[in-house]
């Protein structure tokens, strides 16, 4: 056991106080007082960086002489003080032969006593990552379903209450929610789960929605608890389907304690004035940028109550790399979506994407860049457009969202409608690899595919089997199989789940309650879903496309056992199609397999009604 006792010369200090896996406070002498919080709540031996930065955030913390004794393999080397004397920070090394123990951490100042046992374990998770065969069903878990009205009004939050008559309210669904409709969810053939943010969000107005963080290391308890959350991993484990986590470095809640209380001004960016950042991304790469709107881009305010980090400062970056790797490490994630990717220092970004690879190497991680034109979407996947390496496998396809929207709502020309898909897609040699990119036709924040192709249900199969059929990982957001059509507002495209809350009068996860046109479409989600499951071409195999013609878009999905053609015709007017230009991957045959197993044969040419698409298995 080594002992140190940090004198005050250079206790620069802070930390903390959670519980190993309940995240309680304790202490081990009963009138010895804990920590208010401690960021990490615990560690592991065995991590890449043998660095680990504790933070305690505690009244007058800053003030105590706090004793460090290390078990072995672990090295004290300072105490840190901030501004704000309620913060201190201990820094220790965890060396490669360090086995799992507790550090313990003490203190006395003005009759108070303070104790703290901080556990060092072993590792153990080894994240599944996503890749091509994985479909991907996206969860607003204030709207999806109210598993346990218990935690809908809890004391202590800014919004206790819920009211469904409310778009931007609170709405009460919850993990446990999650957790009853997992068989629903496995019957669409979805093998993987993001949910938007569950962490607390204890903001006083449309907490809702998650992206306001107010505590880097707890469930939201109005979701649920830690403890729950690992339960919904474990099962989905069990099911062979995988977790990703919503993620956001780009700013927290006003109402997070590192705000409200922050250690000292350098941890955000402050102006003048508020300052809106202008949410354009280009002015990152742009080589004629002004500097001016470059540092608004990156350290203006995403909104008023959303604080703009400083990830520049050492313990900014330091503090949410490792709680990051806290939770992949404690929850067993297998990937991340990141928030707002063009909005972080991109240093940052870089060095905790490479942080988090040498710790977990299958771990995925995609980035939201809702930019405009593939050069500007491909910058940030870190290939030869960019100044350095990014970590990341890939990004949201906003290109392809716009594409599809435009090939089903535009009239075709030369480089409008089914032209602009083609383009977009002509564009995949920005990518080092395009099969990691995360595809969609909608999701929390956009208007309901459905209701932007104004209700039409053949518009809606031919958009579902590009995105299945496409190269990239399929994205659906909760509700499209049945027909969910909102465009307007986010807290009305983000609409409850019918038959997610005991009052509802009508459950549509149930067959039976659900009309012909929505098991329609849920069935061919569902059989989609098998189709990526089950062929290797449509996961990740080549691609060969053809000029659109006459309303008419085709591409084949190939590999060495197998070979699709998905012909589409999104035009108004039934289209003749001379069969023989598609020869060099047809190789002379004349006949297809629909999904649902019947045949399509064709002589020289084939015949296809208006807005319609046959996705055919050719051998």
């Amino acid at each position: 056991m080594h002992y140190h006792h940090p004198n005050n010369t250079f206790i620069h200090a802070l930390l903390t106080a959670v519980l190993v896996c309940v995240g309680h406070f304790y202490s081990f002498e009963s009138n010895a007082q804990g920590f208010e919080h401690v960021d990490p709540p615990y560690w592991w031996t065995g991590m890449p960086s043998d660095t680990l930065e504790i933070l305690i955030h505690e009244t007058n913390i800053g003030h105590v002489e706090l004793k460090i004794e290390t078990p072995q393999g672990v090295e004290w080397i300072e105490n840190k003080r901030f501004e704000n004397p309620n913060y201190q920070l201990i820094k220790v090394s965890i060396g490669e032969k360090a086995k799992p123990g507790t550090i313990h951490i003490s203190g006395k100042a003005k009759g108070k006593k303070y104790k703290h046992d901080y556990p060092i374990e072993a590792r153990d998770a080894n994240p599944l990552g996503l890749n091509g065969s994985d479909v991907v069903y996206l969860i607003t878990p204030d709207r999806f379903a109210n598993g346990d009205v218990k935690n809908d009004a809890l004391d202590g939050f800014h919004q206790n209450t819920v009211d469904r008559d409310e778009p931007y309210e609170r709405h009460g669904g919850d993990i446990q929610g999650i957790l009853d409709h997992l068989d629903y969810i496995e019957e669409l053939n979805m093998t993987a789960l993001w949910i938007n943010p569950l962490l607390e969000n204890d903001q006083p107005h449309e907490s809702y929605h998650g992206y306001a963080i107010t505590n880097s290391f707890e469930i939201d308890q109005r979701f649920g608890t830690n403890e729950l959350y690992r339960k919904l991993i474990d099962e989905l484990h069990s099911r062979d389907m995988k977790i990703i986590q919503d993620v956001i470095y780009n700013h927290i809640g006003n109402e997070h304690y590192l705000y409200s209380d922050m250690p000292d001004s350098t941890w955000f960016h402050f102006w003048p004035e508020f300052q809106r950042t202008n949410y354009r991304a280009p002015s990152l790469m742009d080589p004629y940028a002004s500097e001016h709107d470059r540092s608004i881009m990156t350290d203006g305010w995403f909104d008023k109550h959303m604080p703009d980090l400083n990830q520049q400062n050492p313990h900014v970056a330091r503090y949410f790399i490792q709680q990051t790797i806290w939770w992949i490490e404690a929850f067993h994630i297998d990937a991340l979506r990141i928030d707002t990717y063009a909005y972080p220092d991109q240093g940052f970004m870089r060095t905790w994407g490479q942080e988090l690879k040498a710790a977990f190497p299958d771990l995925f991680l995609f980035a939201e860049t809702w930019v405009h034109g593939p050069t500007v979407q491909g910058w940030f996947v870190g290939n030869a457009l960019a100044p350095a390496p990014n970590y990341i496998d890939g990004v949201t396809d906003f290109q392809v969202y716009y594409a599809i929207n435009d090939a089903l709502t535009r009239d075709q020309g030369w480089a409008e409608g089914l032209s602009r898909l083609y383009y977009t897609l002509s564009a995949d040699y920005i990518y080092e690899e395009p099969n990691d990119l995360v595809t969609f036709l909608d999701n929390h924040d956009l208007a309901r595919f459905l209701g932007y192709v104004n209700g039409d249900l053949n518009k809606m199969k031919i958009g579902l089997g590009w995105l299945y059929t496409l190269r990239g990982i399929p994205s659906v957001y909760y509700g499209t199989e049945i027909l969910m059509k909102e465009t307007d507002g986010h807290g009305k495209i983000r609409e409850d789940f019918p038959g997610g809350w005991a009052a509802d009068s009508l459950n549509k996860s149930t067959p039976t309650m659900r009309s012909s046109s929505e098991n329609e479409i849920f069935d061919c989600i569902k059989s989609l879903g098998q189709l990526r499951k089950e062929s290797t071409a449509i996961q990740n195999g080549n691609t060969t496309q053809f000029v659109p013609v006459d309303d008419v878009y085709v591409y084949f999905r190939y590999d060495e056992n197998e070979t699709y053609m998905i012909i589409t015709n999104a035009g108004k007017k039934e289209r003749e199609v001379k069969m023989d230009r598609f020869e060099e991957q047809l190789k002379g045959q004349k006949t297809g397999t629909l999904l649902n197993g019947s045949s399509v044969e064709w002589t020289d040419v084939m015949t296809l009604p208006p807005f319609t698409q046959h996705i055919l298995r050719i051998r």
